[in-house]
């Protein structure tokens, strides 16, 4: 029974990271509250309450649920070559553009979070807690890289991390633009990421 009950609550977990994902994209994290997620559910204010004490708690929740859906299609894998790094990296990507949550995941945390200063601060010491830095993962990847000597040691890993994730916010920033959509976003990130791929291979 306890066990039934615990799988109960996690599944009662996931629908409400779920819902305030869909309530927080629709009205923007200021605006939405938790009777507004509990309603989406037919939940009560209570049943929200009882698995996330405050807002900055369940976006916290959300970032990472969402973070560890996108991230589970390649975590786990250790390329051994550049060209297997940069087709992992191309399928996650197509893979995003192509699904409908998460795209919404991608452009709620780009764009549709007031990120202040403070609410900045709790979120992250929060996500900390709750995941890894993601891009920890992707340094994680190309250490390795650099240990079976498939990629230059001269190179920092942690900078060409960074180098990576600023291409993709880069190119989602393309589709606040009408003439953009998710299609020409995909092009876009990967001529980057070949780009960048192509100058790590010389």
């Amino acid at each position: 029974m306890a066990r039934k009950t615990k799988e109960e609550a996690e599944k009662t977990r996931q629908r409400i990271l779920d819902a305030a994902l869909k309530v927080f994209s629709e009205k923007g994290y200021s605006k939405a509250t938790f009777v507004d997620v509990a309603s989406e559910i037919g939940l009560t204010k209570g049943a929200v309450y009882w698995h996330f004490k405050t807002k900055p708690e369940l976006l916290a929740a959300v970032v990472a649920y969402g973070e560890e859906k996108q991230c589970a299609r390649y975590k786990d894998a250790m390329p051994e070559t550049l060209a297997e790094l940069r087709d992992t990296v191309v399928e996650l990507v197509t893979a995003i553009a192509d699904d409908d949550e998460s795209w919404k995941f991608e452009f709620f945390c780009g764009f549709q979070i007031e990120w202040s200063a403070e609410l900045m601060a709790e979120v992250h010491e929060r996500l900390a807690a709750l995941r890894g830095d993601p891009l920890k993962l992707f340094e994680q990847k190309l250490l390795h890289l650099q240990e079976n000597g498939a990629l230059s040691k001269k190179r920092d890993a942690r900078d060409l991390a960074l180098c990576f994730a600023s291409s993709w916010v880069g190119a989602m920033n393309l589709t606040m633009y009408a003439e953009y959509d998710r299609k020409k976003y995909v092009e876009v990130l990967i001529a980057s990421f070949d780009l960048l791929f192509s100058s790590l291979s010389g």
